[in-house]
Protein backbone atom coordinates (compact mmCIF):
# COMPACT_ATOMS: atom_id res chain seq x y z
CA UNK A 1 0.00 0.00 0.00
CA UNK A 2 1.44 3.53 -1.03
CA UNK A 3 1.61 6.31 1.22
CA UNK A 4 -1.78 7.48 -0.17
CA UNK A 5 -3.51 4.75 0.29
CA UNK A 6 -2.72 4.62 3.58
CA UNK A 7 -3.71 8.24 3.91
CA UNK A 8 -6.71 7.33 2.40
CA UNK A 9 -8.35 4.40 4.42
CA UNK A 10 -7.38 6.60 7.86
CA UNK A 11 -9.30 9.81 6.20
CA UNK A 12 -12.20 7.18 5.52
CA UNK A 13 -12.31 5.82 9.39
CA UNK A 14 -12.03 9.09 11.00
CA UNK A 15 -14.91 10.96 8.46
CA UNK A 16 -17.51 9.34 10.69
CA UNK A 17 -17.91 11.69 13.35
CA UNK A 18 -18.65 14.31 10.33
CA UNK A 19 -21.58 12.26 9.16
CA UNK A 20 -23.49 11.79 12.27
CA UNK A 21 -24.16 16.05 12.00
CA UNK A 22 -25.97 14.58 8.93
CA UNK A 23 -28.39 12.61 10.77
CA UNK A 24 -30.46 15.11 12.38
CA UNK A 25 -33.25 16.33 9.65
CA UNK A 26 -34.29 19.59 10.14
CA UNK A 27 -37.57 19.26 9.66
CA UNK A 28 -40.01 22.28 8.20
CA UNK A 29 -43.62 22.29 8.69
CA UNK A 30 -46.18 24.43 6.90
CA UNK A 31 -49.65 25.13 9.37
CA UNK A 32 -52.66 26.86 7.77
CA UNK A 33 -51.57 30.00 9.46
CA UNK A 34 -47.73 29.22 10.88
CA UNK A 35 -44.70 27.97 10.25
CA UNK A 36 -42.23 25.86 12.56
CA UNK A 37 -38.72 24.93 11.76
CA UNK A 38 -37.45 22.05 13.98
CA UNK A 39 -34.09 19.98 14.35
CA UNK A 40 -34.67 17.19 16.47
CA UNK A 41 -31.99 14.35 17.69
CA UNK A 42 -33.63 11.00 18.34
CA UNK A 43 -31.75 8.15 19.66
CA UNK A 44 -33.06 4.71 21.15
CA UNK A 45 -33.77 5.65 24.92
CA UNK A 46 -34.87 9.79 23.99
CA UNK A 47 -35.09 12.78 22.18
CA UNK A 48 -33.15 16.10 22.20
CA UNK A 49 -35.16 19.54 20.67
CA UNK A 50 -31.67 20.95 19.43
CA UNK A 51 -33.34 23.81 17.69
CA UNK A 52 -37.71 25.29 17.50
CA UNK A 53 -38.70 27.96 15.69
CA UNK A 54 -42.37 28.37 15.28
CA UNK A 55 -44.03 31.54 14.58
CA UNK A 56 -47.58 32.80 13.00
CA UNK A 57 -47.69 34.38 9.41
CA UNK A 58 -49.40 37.41 8.76
CA UNK A 59 -51.75 35.51 6.39
CA UNK A 60 -53.38 32.39 5.72
CA UNK A 61 -51.41 29.96 3.80
CA UNK A 62 -54.15 27.72 3.97
CA UNK A 63 -53.51 23.74 3.19
CA UNK A 64 -51.84 23.92 -0.22
CA UNK A 65 -50.20 26.74 0.10
CA UNK A 66 -46.79 26.65 -2.25
CA UNK A 67 -48.37 28.10 -5.44
CA UNK A 68 -49.97 30.72 -4.52
CA UNK A 69 -47.35 31.63 -1.35
CA UNK A 70 -44.08 30.63 -3.03
CA UNK A 71 -42.08 33.86 -2.73
CA UNK A 72 -43.10 34.95 0.89
CA UNK A 73 -43.01 31.09 2.28
CA UNK A 74 -39.35 30.90 0.60
CA UNK A 75 -38.19 34.13 2.56
CA UNK A 76 -40.15 32.88 5.90
CA UNK A 77 -38.20 29.96 5.50
CA UNK A 78 -35.20 31.33 5.38
CA UNK A 79 -35.52 33.60 8.16
CA UNK A 80 -37.07 30.96 10.42
CA UNK A 81 -33.91 28.70 9.87
CA UNK A 82 -32.13 31.51 10.50
CA UNK A 83 -33.33 32.47 13.89
CA UNK A 84 -33.22 29.00 14.96
CA UNK A 85 -29.34 29.21 14.31
CA UNK A 86 -29.79 25.20 12.79
CA UNK A 87 -26.54 23.05 12.08
CA UNK A 88 -27.81 20.05 10.62
CA UNK A 89 -27.16 19.88 6.67
CA UNK A 90 -30.29 17.66 5.45
CA UNK A 91 -33.88 19.23 5.40
CA UNK A 92 -37.55 17.48 5.18
CA UNK A 93 -41.06 18.34 5.01
CA UNK A 94 -44.38 17.02 5.55
CA UNK A 95 -46.66 17.67 2.32
CA UNK A 96 -50.34 17.95 2.68
CA UNK A 97 -52.43 14.59 2.04
CA UNK A 98 -54.76 15.98 -0.19
CA UNK A 99 -52.24 16.21 -2.61
CA UNK A 100 -51.38 12.18 -2.12
CA UNK A 101 -53.50 9.29 -3.46
CA UNK A 102 -53.09 6.36 -0.73
CA UNK A 103 -54.55 3.35 -0.48
CA UNK A 104 -53.67 -0.26 0.74
CA UNK A 105 -53.98 -3.32 -2.31
CA UNK A 106 -54.16 -7.42 -1.35
CA UNK A 107 -52.19 -8.80 -4.15
CA UNK A 108 -51.25 -12.48 -4.58
CA UNK A 109 -48.27 -13.50 -3.04
CA UNK A 110 -45.39 -12.11 -4.38
CA UNK A 111 -41.62 -12.24 -3.56
CA UNK A 112 -40.10 -8.56 -2.38
CA UNK A 113 -37.72 -8.36 -5.68
CA UNK A 114 -40.52 -9.92 -8.02
CA UNK A 115 -42.58 -7.02 -6.63
CA UNK A 116 -39.71 -4.22 -6.87
CA UNK A 117 -39.40 -5.63 -10.95
CA UNK A 118 -42.89 -5.21 -11.38
CA UNK A 119 -43.57 -1.84 -9.47
CA UNK A 120 -40.98 -0.25 -11.90
CA UNK A 121 -44.56 -0.88 -14.62
CA UNK A 122 -47.72 1.70 -14.56
CA UNK A 123 -50.20 -1.13 -15.76
CA UNK A 124 -48.96 -3.49 -13.17
CA UNK A 125 -50.81 -1.43 -10.51
CA UNK A 126 -53.86 -1.25 -12.84
CA UNK A 127 -54.27 -5.09 -12.91
CA UNK A 128 -55.14 -4.22 -9.22
CA UNK A 129 -56.67 -1.34 -8.85
CA UNK A 130 -58.79 -0.02 -12.10
CA UNK A 131 -58.56 4.13 -10.87
CA UNK A 132 -54.60 3.76 -10.60
CA UNK A 133 -55.21 3.57 -14.66
CA UNK A 134 -53.04 7.20 -14.57
CA UNK A 135 -49.90 6.80 -13.12
CA UNK A 136 -47.64 8.71 -15.90
CA UNK A 137 -46.15 11.79 -14.40
CA UNK A 138 -46.77 10.73 -10.58
CA UNK A 139 -43.99 9.53 -8.32
CA UNK A 140 -45.17 6.59 -6.83
CA UNK A 141 -43.98 4.44 -3.80
CA UNK A 142 -45.10 1.58 -1.90
CA UNK A 143 -44.48 -0.51 1.20
CA UNK A 144 -45.50 -3.98 2.40
CA UNK A 145 -47.28 -4.27 5.00
CA UNK A 146 -47.89 -8.02 5.23
CA UNK A 147 -46.48 -11.02 2.90
CA UNK A 148 -47.66 -15.04 3.56
CA UNK A 149 -47.20 -17.42 1.02
CA UNK A 150 -49.38 -19.99 2.67
CA UNK A 151 -51.85 -17.38 2.20
CA UNK A 152 -50.95 -16.64 -1.05
CA UNK A 153 -51.21 -12.81 -0.20
CA UNK A 154 -49.41 -9.84 -0.06
CA UNK A 155 -51.36 -6.41 1.29
CA UNK A 156 -49.46 -3.58 -0.04
CA UNK A 157 -49.82 0.20 0.81
CA UNK A 158 -48.85 2.56 -1.78
CA UNK A 159 -49.07 6.90 -2.52
CA UNK A 160 -48.41 8.78 -5.26
CA UNK A 161 -48.25 12.67 -5.92
CA UNK A 162 -47.70 14.38 -9.34
CA UNK A 163 -44.39 15.21 -9.96
CA UNK A 164 -45.08 19.05 -10.39
CA UNK A 165 -46.33 19.00 -6.68
CA UNK A 166 -43.74 17.46 -6.00
CA UNK A 167 -40.84 19.42 -7.53
CA UNK A 168 -42.34 22.81 -5.97
CA UNK A 169 -41.97 21.61 -2.52
CA UNK A 170 -38.30 20.30 -3.43
CA UNK A 171 -37.44 23.89 -4.96
CA UNK A 172 -39.16 25.64 -1.88
CA UNK A 173 -36.78 23.88 0.61
CA UNK A 174 -33.33 24.76 -1.93
CA UNK A 175 -34.78 28.23 -2.47
CA UNK A 176 -34.96 28.98 1.09
CA UNK A 177 -31.12 27.28 1.06
CA UNK A 178 -31.83 24.22 2.56
CA UNK A 179 -30.67 20.71 1.07
CA UNK A 180 -34.22 18.69 0.36
CA UNK A 181 -34.00 14.89 1.69
CA UNK A 182 -37.14 13.95 2.46
CA UNK A 183 -40.13 14.80 1.12
CA UNK A 184 -43.11 12.55 2.82
CA UNK A 185 -46.97 12.14 2.99
CA UNK A 186 -48.26 14.35 6.14
CA UNK A 187 -50.21 11.28 7.09
CA UNK A 188 -47.36 9.51 7.58
CA UNK A 189 -45.46 11.70 9.29
CA UNK A 190 -48.37 11.87 11.89
CA UNK A 191 -48.35 8.61 12.52
CA UNK A 192 -44.63 7.83 12.57
CA UNK A 193 -44.31 10.99 15.19
CA UNK A 194 -47.04 8.98 17.81
CA UNK A 195 -46.42 5.28 16.99
CA UNK A 196 -42.19 6.17 17.14
CA UNK A 197 -43.24 7.73 21.05
CA UNK A 198 -45.67 4.44 21.72
CA UNK A 199 -44.58 1.68 24.25
CA UNK A 200 -43.77 -1.81 23.01
CA UNK A 201 -47.06 -3.28 23.98
CA UNK A 202 -48.73 -0.18 22.61
CA UNK A 203 -47.69 -0.24 19.24
CA UNK A 204 -49.28 -3.63 18.91
CA UNK A 205 -52.69 -2.46 19.61
CA UNK A 206 -54.91 -0.68 17.14
CA UNK A 207 -54.95 3.31 17.74
CA UNK A 208 -57.06 6.58 16.28
CA UNK A 209 -55.99 9.80 15.46
CA UNK A 210 -58.51 12.30 14.69
CA UNK A 211 -56.89 14.82 12.60
CA UNK A 212 -58.75 18.82 12.65
CA UNK A 213 -56.98 21.06 10.81
CA UNK A 214 -58.29 23.60 8.07
CA UNK A 215 -59.56 22.74 4.85
CA UNK A 216 -58.07 18.58 5.92
CA UNK A 217 -60.34 17.12 8.48
CA UNK A 218 -59.07 13.23 8.82
CA UNK A 219 -59.81 9.96 10.70
CA UNK A 220 -56.20 7.96 10.23
CA UNK A 221 -56.39 4.57 11.83
CA UNK A 222 -53.67 1.98 12.36
CA UNK A 223 -54.12 -1.88 13.01
CA UNK A 224 -51.95 -4.63 13.05
CA UNK A 225 -49.46 -2.79 9.68
CA UNK A 226 -52.72 -1.18 8.16
CA UNK A 227 -53.27 2.41 7.38
CA UNK A 228 -57.00 3.46 6.67
CA UNK A 229 -57.73 7.16 6.02
CA UNK A 230 -61.34 8.77 6.11
CA UNK A 231 -62.71 12.59 5.69
CA UNK A 232 -64.61 14.28 8.05
CA UNK A 233 -67.43 15.82 6.13
CA UNK A 234 -67.14 19.17 7.92
CA UNK A 235 -69.46 21.62 5.81
CA UNK A 236 -67.50 25.08 4.98
CA UNK A 237 -70.36 27.22 7.26
CA UNK A 238 -68.92 25.08 10.01
CA UNK A 239 -65.34 25.00 9.40
CA UNK A 240 -65.54 28.70 9.34
CA UNK A 241 -66.80 28.59 12.57
CA UNK A 242 -63.91 26.12 14.15
CA UNK A 243 -61.85 28.78 12.97
CA UNK A 244 -63.12 31.49 15.60
CA UNK A 245 -63.72 28.62 17.87
CA UNK A 246 -60.14 28.99 19.26
CA UNK A 247 -60.55 32.57 20.36
CA UNK A 248 -64.09 31.97 22.06
CA UNK A 249 -63.50 32.53 25.71
CA UNK A 250 -66.76 30.68 26.56
CA UNK A 251 -68.55 28.10 24.62
CA UNK A 252 -72.10 27.82 26.61
CA UNK A 253 -75.04 28.57 24.62
CA UNK A 254 -77.62 26.95 22.03
CA UNK A 255 -75.29 28.13 19.38
CA UNK A 256 -72.19 26.49 19.93
CA UNK A 257 -73.86 23.35 21.19
CA UNK A 258 -75.60 23.11 18.10
CA UNK A 259 -71.91 23.50 16.18
CA UNK A 260 -70.89 20.66 18.92
CA UNK A 261 -73.46 18.59 17.77
CA UNK A 262 -72.88 18.79 14.46
CA UNK A 263 -68.88 18.66 14.28
CA UNK A 264 -69.20 15.59 16.93
CA UNK A 265 -71.91 13.61 14.44
CA UNK A 266 -69.66 14.12 11.68
CA UNK A 267 -66.51 12.77 13.80
CA UNK A 268 -69.00 10.06 14.95
CA UNK A 269 -69.63 8.72 11.43
CA UNK A 270 -66.55 9.42 9.75
CA UNK A 271 -65.26 6.67 12.99
CA UNK A 272 -68.09 4.52 12.16
CA UNK A 273 -67.38 4.08 8.20
CA UNK A 274 -63.48 2.96 9.21
CA UNK A 275 -64.79 0.52 11.95
CA UNK A 276 -67.47 -1.51 9.62
CA UNK A 277 -65.42 -0.84 5.98
CA UNK A 278 -62.54 -2.12 7.78
CA UNK A 279 -63.13 -4.47 9.94
CA UNK A 280 -61.64 -1.91 12.72
CA UNK A 281 -62.08 -2.44 16.30
CA UNK A 282 -64.49 0.10 17.94
CA UNK A 283 -62.14 2.24 19.51
CA UNK A 284 -61.94 3.18 22.90
CA UNK A 285 -59.69 5.90 22.41
CA UNK A 286 -58.97 8.69 20.03
CA UNK A 287 -56.26 10.97 19.92
CA UNK A 288 -57.00 14.33 19.15
CA UNK A 289 -54.36 16.21 17.00
CA UNK A 290 -55.60 19.74 15.36
CA UNK A 291 -53.38 22.59 13.83
CA UNK A 292 -55.11 25.35 15.52
CA UNK A 293 -53.27 27.62 17.86
CA UNK A 294 -55.24 26.42 20.73
CA UNK A 295 -56.64 23.33 20.77
CA UNK A 296 -58.81 23.38 24.53
CA UNK A 297 -62.13 24.60 22.87
CA UNK A 298 -61.81 21.62 20.01
CA UNK A 299 -61.69 18.77 22.88
CA UNK A 300 -64.39 20.23 25.05
CA UNK A 301 -66.52 20.22 21.34
CA UNK A 302 -65.77 16.47 21.13
CA UNK A 303 -66.06 15.49 25.24
CA UNK A 304 -68.28 12.70 26.10
CA UNK A 305 -69.81 13.03 22.30
CA UNK A 306 -68.37 9.75 20.76
CA UNK A 307 -70.53 7.90 22.84
CA UNK A 308 -67.40 5.24 24.17
CA UNK A 309 -64.60 6.51 22.83
CA UNK A 310 -62.86 8.76 24.94
CA UNK A 311 -60.53 11.83 23.43
CA UNK A 312 -57.29 12.66 24.19
CA UNK A 313 -55.32 15.63 23.05
CA UNK A 314 -51.82 13.78 22.06
CA UNK A 315 -49.01 16.07 23.41
CA UNK A 316 -46.13 15.78 20.89
CA UNK A 317 -43.56 17.48 23.60
CA UNK A 318 -43.69 14.80 25.90
CA UNK A 319 -40.86 13.83 27.24
CA UNK A 320 -38.90 15.89 24.60
CA UNK A 321 -35.96 18.00 25.67
CA UNK A 322 -36.70 21.54 24.71
CA UNK A 323 -33.80 24.13 25.37
CA UNK A 324 -34.89 27.17 27.47
CA UNK A 325 -34.38 29.34 24.50
CA UNK A 326 -36.15 27.75 22.93
CA UNK A 327 -39.03 27.15 25.08
CA UNK A 328 -40.83 30.55 23.99
CA UNK A 329 -41.87 28.95 20.65
CA UNK A 330 -43.65 25.96 22.35
CA UNK A 331 -45.73 28.34 24.90
CA UNK A 332 -46.67 30.56 21.95
CA UNK A 333 -48.74 27.27 20.99
CA UNK A 334 -51.75 26.41 23.33
CA UNK A 335 -52.17 22.94 21.95
CA UNK A 336 -49.31 20.40 22.04
CA UNK A 337 -50.66 18.60 19.08
CA UNK A 338 -49.33 21.25 16.56
CA UNK A 339 -45.56 19.96 16.24
CA UNK A 340 -46.80 16.23 16.09
CA UNK A 341 -46.08 16.06 11.99
CA UNK A 342 -42.82 17.88 12.57
CA UNK A 343 -41.20 15.54 15.13
CA UNK A 344 -42.69 12.57 13.27
CA UNK A 345 -40.26 13.85 9.85
CA UNK A 346 -37.92 14.69 12.72
CA UNK A 347 -37.44 11.56 13.52
CA UNK A 348 -36.16 10.58 9.63
CA UNK A 349 -32.88 9.55 8.89
CA UNK A 350 -30.48 8.70 5.43
CA UNK A 351 -29.03 5.87 7.75
CA UNK A 352 -25.89 7.33 5.92
CA UNK A 353 -23.53 5.42 8.58
CA UNK A 354 -24.81 2.40 7.17
CA UNK A 355 -26.21 1.28 10.72
CA UNK A 356 -28.69 -1.81 11.12
CA UNK A 357 -32.34 -1.07 11.03
CA UNK A 358 -32.60 -2.22 14.82
CA UNK A 359 -30.40 0.49 15.98
CA UNK A 360 -33.02 3.57 13.80
CA UNK A 361 -35.69 5.22 15.48
CA UNK A 362 -38.98 2.94 15.13
CA UNK A 363 -41.03 4.45 12.34
CA UNK A 364 -43.84 2.33 10.79
CA UNK A 365 -43.97 4.08 7.45
CA UNK A 366 -40.53 4.71 5.71
CA UNK A 367 -41.38 6.41 2.35
CA UNK A 368 -39.51 9.03 1.32
CA UNK A 369 -40.85 10.94 -2.39
CA UNK A 370 -37.72 12.39 -3.18
CA UNK A 371 -36.46 10.80 -6.07
CA UNK A 372 -32.75 10.19 -6.50
CA UNK A 373 -32.49 9.84 -2.89
CA UNK A 374 -29.73 6.79 -3.07
CA UNK A 375 -27.54 9.47 -4.97
CA UNK A 376 -28.39 11.66 -2.52
CA UNK A 377 -26.96 9.50 0.46
CA UNK A 378 -23.74 8.63 -1.48
CA UNK A 379 -23.19 12.35 -2.30
CA UNK A 380 -23.26 12.68 1.53
CA UNK A 381 -21.00 10.05 1.90
CA UNK A 382 -18.24 11.76 -0.58
CA UNK A 383 -19.02 14.91 0.58
CA UNK A 384 -17.86 14.12 3.94
CA UNK A 385 -14.77 12.60 2.92
CA UNK A 386 -13.63 15.09 1.13
CA UNK A 387 -13.98 17.64 3.40
CA UNK A 388 -11.65 15.48 5.82
CA UNK A 389 -9.46 14.54 3.07
CA UNK A 390 -8.81 18.27 1.07
CA UNK A 391 -8.37 19.76 5.35
CA UNK A 392 -5.95 17.04 5.84
CA UNK A 393 -3.85 17.31 2.46
CA UNK A 394 -3.91 21.09 2.58
CA UNK A 395 -2.26 20.83 5.94
CA UNK A 396 0.07 18.35 5.23
CA UNK A 397 1.12 20.80 1.98
CA UNK A 398 0.76 23.69 4.74
CA UNK A 399 3.20 21.55 7.10
CA UNK A 400 5.81 20.19 4.43
CA UNK A 401 5.79 23.80 3.09
CA UNK A 402 6.59 25.26 6.03
CA UNK A 403 9.59 22.85 7.10
CA UNK A 404 10.98 23.55 3.58
CA UNK A 405 11.21 27.08 4.25
CA UNK A 406 12.71 26.49 7.80
CA UNK A 407 15.75 24.46 6.26
CA UNK A 408 16.03 25.34 2.65
CA UNK A 409 16.71 28.67 3.44
CA UNK A 410 19.42 28.35 5.88
CA UNK A 411 20.58 25.68 3.18
CA UNK A 412 20.75 28.44 0.21
CA UNK A 413 22.55 31.30 2.20
CA UNK A 414 25.14 28.97 3.16
CA UNK A 415 25.54 27.46 -0.02
CA UNK A 416 25.92 31.52 -1.88
CA UNK A 417 28.92 31.80 0.68
CA UNK A 418 30.10 28.59 0.51
CA UNK A 419 30.43 29.75 -3.49
CA UNK A 420 31.99 33.32 -2.32
CA UNK A 421 34.56 31.01 -0.24
CA UNK A 422 34.76 29.40 -3.00
CA UNK A 423 36.16 31.97 -5.39
CA UNK A 424 38.42 33.50 -2.92
CA UNK A 425 39.91 30.37 -2.33
CA UNK A 426 40.44 29.35 -5.88
CA UNK A 427 44.54 29.26 -5.80
CA UNK A 428 44.64 26.69 -2.49
CA UNK A 429 44.26 23.45 -4.03
CA UNK A 430 43.38 21.71 -1.08
CA UNK A 431 41.01 24.29 0.40
CA UNK A 432 39.61 24.14 -3.23
CA UNK A 433 38.85 20.46 -2.87
CA UNK A 434 37.30 20.65 0.12
CA UNK A 435 34.60 23.25 -0.62
CA UNK A 436 34.56 21.08 -3.44
CA UNK A 437 33.27 18.21 -1.46
CA UNK A 438 31.36 20.58 0.92
CA UNK A 439 29.37 22.07 -2.12
CA UNK A 440 28.70 18.35 -3.48
CA UNK A 441 27.09 17.06 -0.04
CA UNK A 442 24.69 20.65 -0.17
CA UNK A 443 23.67 20.17 -3.72
CA UNK A 444 22.63 16.41 -2.61
CA UNK A 445 20.46 18.60 0.06
CA UNK A 446 19.42 20.47 -2.55
CA UNK A 447 18.37 18.07 -4.60
CA UNK A 448 16.51 16.17 -2.13
CA UNK A 449 14.57 19.37 -1.22
CA UNK A 450 13.52 19.42 -4.42
CA UNK A 451 12.47 16.06 -4.62
CA UNK A 452 10.09 16.75 -1.67
CA UNK A 453 8.66 19.93 -3.44
CA UNK A 454 7.60 18.42 -6.54
CA UNK A 455 6.03 15.69 -4.13
CA UNK A 456 4.29 18.37 -2.06
CA UNK A 457 2.81 19.72 -5.77
CA UNK A 458 1.75 15.91 -6.93
CA UNK A 459 -0.12 15.80 -3.27
CA UNK A 460 -1.19 19.69 -3.99
CA UNK A 461 -2.64 18.52 -7.29
CA UNK A 462 -4.48 15.64 -5.59
CA UNK A 463 -5.94 18.06 -2.82
CA UNK A 464 -7.52 20.11 -5.67
CA UNK A 465 -8.82 17.15 -7.69
CA UNK A 466 -10.18 15.81 -4.72
CA UNK A 467 -12.04 18.96 -3.84
CA UNK A 468 -13.54 19.51 -7.21
CA UNK A 469 -14.71 15.58 -7.77
CA UNK A 470 -18.15 15.85 -6.20
CA UNK A 471 -19.81 18.68 -8.75
CA UNK A 472 -18.09 16.91 -11.57
CA UNK A 473 -19.96 13.10 -10.69
CA UNK A 474 -23.65 13.91 -12.91
CA UNK A 475 -27.09 13.08 -11.71
CA UNK A 476 -27.36 9.45 -12.29
CA UNK A 477 -23.67 8.26 -11.82
CA UNK A 478 -22.02 7.42 -7.88
CA UNK A 479 -18.76 6.50 -6.93
CA UNK A 480 -17.55 3.80 -5.40
CA UNK A 481 -13.84 3.98 -4.65
CA UNK A 482 -11.03 6.32 -5.45
CA UNK A 483 -7.44 5.15 -5.31
CA UNK A 484 -4.62 7.56 -5.30
CA UNK A 485 -0.64 6.62 -5.85
CA UNK A 486 1.91 9.15 -6.42
CA UNK A 487 3.55 7.11 -9.21
CA UNK A 488 0.64 5.30 -10.83
CA UNK A 489 -1.73 8.21 -10.77
CA UNK A 490 -5.60 8.59 -9.60
CA UNK A 491 -8.36 5.54 -10.37
CA UNK A 492 -11.76 6.04 -9.57
CA UNK A 493 -14.73 3.50 -9.48
CA UNK A 494 -18.47 3.98 -9.99
CA UNK A 495 -21.66 3.06 -11.13
CA UNK A 496 -23.63 4.79 -13.80
CA UNK A 497 -27.01 4.80 -15.60
CA UNK A 498 -26.10 5.09 -18.80
CA UNK A 499 -22.59 5.59 -20.96
CA UNK A 500 -23.88 9.27 -21.25
CA UNK A 501 -22.76 9.89 -17.77
CA UNK A 502 -19.70 8.36 -18.27
CA UNK A 503 -18.78 10.64 -21.17
CA UNK A 504 -20.07 13.70 -18.32
CA UNK A 505 -17.31 12.85 -16.46
CA UNK A 506 -14.63 12.36 -18.70
CA UNK A 507 -15.66 16.14 -20.52
CA UNK A 508 -15.43 17.38 -16.36
CA UNK A 509 -11.96 16.37 -16.12
CA UNK A 510 -10.81 18.10 -19.39
CA UNK A 511 -12.53 21.13 -18.99
CA UNK A 512 -11.51 21.21 -15.13
CA UNK A 513 -7.65 20.65 -17.31
CA UNK A 514 -6.91 18.12 -14.70
CA UNK A 515 -5.61 16.15 -17.70
CA UNK A 516 -3.14 16.00 -20.42
CA UNK A 517 -5.09 13.18 -21.97
CA UNK A 518 -8.35 11.36 -21.82
CA UNK A 519 -8.18 8.55 -19.22
CA UNK A 520 -8.34 5.11 -19.45
CA UNK A 521 -11.84 3.69 -19.09
CA UNK A 522 -13.05 0.16 -18.40
CA UNK A 523 -16.64 -0.28 -18.42
CA UNK A 524 -18.89 -3.26 -17.59
CA UNK A 525 -22.74 -3.81 -17.84
CA UNK A 526 -24.44 -5.15 -14.22
CA UNK A 527 -27.62 -5.49 -14.31
CA UNK A 528 -29.33 -1.85 -15.40
CA UNK A 529 -26.38 0.08 -14.19
CA UNK A 530 -23.00 0.65 -15.94
CA UNK A 531 -19.87 -0.28 -13.87
CA UNK A 532 -17.07 1.63 -14.88
CA UNK A 533 -13.28 2.57 -14.45
CA UNK A 534 -10.94 5.61 -15.16
CA UNK A 535 -7.24 5.72 -15.03
CA UNK A 536 -5.26 8.88 -15.23
CA UNK A 537 -2.56 10.59 -14.40
CA UNK A 538 -3.25 14.38 -12.86
CA UNK A 539 -1.60 17.63 -14.41
CA UNK A 540 0.77 19.23 -11.58
CA UNK A 541 -0.08 22.76 -10.56
CA UNK A 542 1.38 25.76 -11.90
Amino acid sequence: MSRAEAFLASAVQIAGPLTRLQERIVAVKLHPDAISIVQLHPSMDEWQMERLVSWSLDRNIGREPVQENYPYLVNEISAAAEEAAIDGVDAGISIPASLFDTRTLTLPYMPEEDLADEAQEPEFWEEFDPELSNLMGRVLRYQVLYSSEMEDKTVVLISSISVGDLERYRSLLLDANLLPVILENEVFSLINGIYAQMTTDDRFKPFLIIHLCPGNNLIVAHNRGRVMTHKINISDFDEALLSELQGVDDMAGDFWEEVAIRVSEQVKQAIAYVVETYDFPAPDKAYLVSEYKEIENFSALLYERLDTTRVVVYDAMEDVDVPNEHAKYVDYFDNPSVFTTAIGLATQTLNIEGKSEDSQHQRLISMNFLEEFVQIKRNRQLAALNRILTVAIVGVVLFSGGVLGVNTVPAYLETREASKQFSRAESDAQTQNLRRQANEKRLKEANDLVIAVQENAIQAGHANFLATLPEMIPVGAELERIEVNEKQGVQIFGLATSNRQINEIKKALREKRFLRRDPTVETAKIGDLWSFSMKMKLVRPE
